[in-house]
């Protein structure tokens, strides 16, 4: 009996053993995966050697970088560009149902508080917190909070890839519908297409002009129709392919946009876009202000099925925002 017990435990012990190699050898596989498709290539700043006396401290507003500019302190990770974020006002109009079933008008005012944390090369993990100060201005494709984790390269020629959830996330939500909400986000992958240095010098105006272009696809495990009714699997989710554009012209003013395409369309749901669109002005340096404006749901071409005929331009949302770099 004790044998048998004994030896009940060294096989339990053998299986946690091996199944933890198999994890390792499938991490490492993943790793050196990404190496291939990737071009992984790590930039980190080298170590500041006592940074408080050998550099001078710079008392113009105007040239501070981070808060290590500001504090001249080189700790806590400040100036190597892993922590950063921004705090934007959101406004924008939200069509709701009136009490005689017509649409009504309500305009969003939002505080949204966002933070991306660079934990390895560009790969991050990224959040964002809306405190709606009129509760009334709700909709199906407004959340509460979003988040995502993966690689978001800036350079051309990089790949993008990981998990995103813009849904309709509540603070009120328990875990049951956390969960059901997590299924329901997607998998995306994408590459940045850059174009050459002489066509980037044909066309620029100042030394801010870009242009980028984005295949992409996504996919969800599950998804809810209007009902709130689940659907999909695994391996019966939701796809969507999209082609992105971004043009910044001059002094960082930019334009973008996006088409997308539903391989099944009988999963395309009313508030997914055909196309998405948007324009501002963007400087990412922190402490810098920027204005922004952005469609991205319920768009449709003309002469296909919209079910909310009265969402237009108004219904996108307008930010000021304020950026920051720890």
């Amino acid at each position: 009996m004790f044998f048998s017990l004994v030896l009940k435990f060294i096989s339990r012990y053998e299986q946690r053993l091996f199944s933890r190699f198999y994890l390792l050898i499938f991490f490492s596989g993943i790793l050196q995966f990404n190496n291939l498709i990737s071009q992984i290539k790590l930039e980190e700043e080298p170590n500041m050697l006592y940074y408080e006396f050998t550099t001078r401290r710079e008392k113009d507003p105007r040239k501070w970088k981070n808060f290590r500019d500001i504090f001249h302190k080189d700790r806590l990770l400040m100036g190597k560009n892993r922590i950063l974020g921004s705090v934007s006002y959101n406004t924008g109009r939200v069509l709701v149902a009136g009490n005689n079933g017509e649409p009504k008008e309500e305009y969003r005012h939002a505080l949204a508080l966002s933070t991306r944390i660079r934990f390895y090369e560009q790969f991050s993990f990224n959040t964002t917190f809306f405190i709606d100060f009129n509760k009334k201005a709700a909709a199906r494709w407004i959340s509460d909070y979003s988040y995502t984790l993966g690689r978001y390269h800036y350079k051309a020629n990089k790949f993008n890839y990981g998990y995103e959830n813009y849904l309709d996330n509540k603070y009120t939500d328990n875990r049951h519908k956390f969960w059901e909400k997590f299924l329901e986000g997607y998998y995306f992958l994408s590459y940045n297409i850059g174009i050459s240095e002489k066509f980037r010098n044909a066309i620029a105006f100042d030394q801010t002009t870009s242009l980028k272009f984005i295949p992409l696809v996504r996919y969800a495990f599950r998804y809810r129709d209007e009902f709130e009714r689940e659907h999909g699997s695994p391996i019966n989710g939701k796809t969507t392919i999209g082609f992105a554009m971004r043009y910044t012209i001059y002094k960082n003013v930019y334009v973008e946009g996006a088409a997308y395409y539903y391989p099944e369309e009988k999963k395309k749901q009313p508030w997914d876009p055909d196309y998405s669109y948007g324009f501002g002005y963007f400087d990412w340096r922190s402490f810098r202000l920027s204005l922004s404006y952005g469609n991205w749901a319920i768009n449709r071409w003309p002469g296909t099925k919209t079910y909310y005929k009265s969402y237009g331009f108004l219904d996108g949302q307008f930010r000021v925002i304020a950026n920051w770099i720890w």
